[in-house]
């Protein structure tokens, strides 16, 4: 495997990571009649934290399970806190993120072994929040470990946010001791040129986006309708807006959904086909309405977040953090501005 040299050691030198998940920057607290998530595909794995479902021909889905039946959060899933999956094709195992520890990493390397008979040989990571990076070291055996996956902005912000015992805005509820991530080995162009990689016998395409964060990648198999979307895409969960850029994550989300039969991975929250997620899209889409409405008269994000409601019509979406509401707000002020781009 060709190393990847840079400033620092890429794998596995940072020490103290101040693992903070994308979810949130305070406890999660469920709205009223919080559920769990329900399945789309088939079954193959369940643990207390997260499940894998089978969704295409050697192709799985990670759920993660942040919530009890009784919505309140459920303490074993920090394990994963994101969802992933596993492609295989007949030269390649490709994982897809790295779990917020190391255990749920590991656990997902032991089910793609287990279902495809082969070690994952690459990990693609969506972006760089901690739920989805600060477990990459559990993909390691020893010295060996598969190839890491990542854009050159995504390789950078894991560097600059996690490095040494910094605190994030993302999630310091979540904060961990004395992780040692693991850093990207191959990185790629944030451009929009689409890279394709042959797994043998099938190939997946990964489409550089951005909205979430500054970086985002999607993950399309071309042999079976999925679409892995990372945290662009979430379904019954309101989104993170902490690190977005509210417009782009309007157009990547388009893009994703465009064709209503494909299968989309979430990033958080149930696997389901692009048609039925349409509540999502029109939820954003109303952020934004009443966001520059706010902004326009002049109030500060807390003032438009205070008077924001999802009308039923939009279905149920459930807020991890009380504050969500106002960093969408305060996304979009920041765009308004012109503060980001």
């Amino acid at each position: 495997m060709t190393q990847y040299k840079s400033r620092f050691s890429r794998r596995g030198v940072l020490t103290g990571m101040a693992a903070s998940a994308a979810l949130g920057s305070a406890a999660l607290t469920p709205s009223t009649g919080a559920r769990s998530f329900p399945a789309f595909g088939k079954v193959v794995e369940e643990q207390p934290f997260a499940r894998i479902e089978e969704v295409g021909p050697g192709v799985w889905g990670v759920v993660s399970k942040p919530l009890n039946p009784d919505g309140s959060f459920n303490p074993a899933a920090v394990a994963t806190l994101c969802n992933g999956g596993i492609i295989a094709g007949e030269g390649k195992v490709v994982a897809i993120d790295g779990s917020f520890q190391p255990e749920g990493a590991a656990w997902l390397a032991a089910q793609a072994l287990r279902l495809t008979g082969r070690p994952v040989t690459d990990v693609i990571v969506t972006h760089f929040h901690a739920d989805h990076t600060g477990g990459l070291a559990g993909y390691q055996n020893g010295a060996a470990g598969p190839e890491i996956i990542a854009t050159a902005t995504t390789d950078k912000l894991i560097y600059e946010r996690y490095a040494g015992a910094k605190q994030t805005l993302e999630g310091a509820q979540f904060a961990q001791p004395a992780i040692r991530p693991v850093m990207p080995t191959r990185i790629i162009t944030d451009e929009t040129s689409i890279i394709t990689i042959d797994l043998g016998g099938r190939t997946i395409r990964l489409h550089p986006l951005k909205g979430h964060t500054p970086s985002d990648l999607a993950i399309v198999v071309d042999d079976a309708p999925v679409i892995f979307a990372g945290d662009l895409v979430w379904a019954g969960l309101f989104h993170n807006y902490v690190d977005a850029i509210p417009s782009h994550l309007t157009t990547s989300v388009e893009h994703l959904l465009a064709d209503p039969k494909r299968t989309i991975v979430t990033g958080h929250g149930s696997i389901a086909n692009a048609g039925d997620l349409s509540s999502y899209l029109h939820l954003l889409r109303l952020v934004e309405e009443k966001a520059r409405a706010s902004y326009e008269a002049g109030k500060t994000p807390a003032e438009g977040a205070a008077d924001f409601v999802v009308p039923t019509s939009l279905g149920t979406w459930q807020l991890f953090n009380p504050r969500y509401y106002e960093t969408a707000f305060e996304a979009w002020r920041r765009e308004l501005a012109g503060e980001t781009s």
